[in-house]
């Protein structure tokens, strides 16, 4: 038969994203959470509109694929942002 609890120290969900300095998880408010993502929405649509500008069907430039590189990075960011927020979350 095996033991359903955990053992003494077992990680708990989301504690290895972003502990402060003391190992306490950072305080995050929702108007945080909410400023960061807005801002990176905002930088998002931006990128977006340079990808959309002159679509003609012609291949995609150096530029264009440097935009959605640029997507992806901002896109990324978010998911930490949030991801973070969570796991402040579930350790609260």
């Amino acid at each position: 038969m095996t033991n359903a609890q955990p053992a003494p120290g077992a990680p708990k969900p989301g504690q290895h994203l972003s502990p402060s300095a003391s190992g306490a998880p950072a305080q995050v408010t929702p108007s945080d959470v909410a400023d960061a993502i807005t801002e990176m929405l905002e930088k998002l649509d931006e990128v977006s509109r340079q990808v959309a500008e002159g679509d003609d069907g012609s291949p995609v430039s150096a530029e264009k694929l440097a935009a959605l590189d640029r997507q992806a990075d901002l896109l990324e960011r978010a998911h930490r942002v949030l991801a973070d927020a969570l796991a402040a979350i579930d350790h609260a």
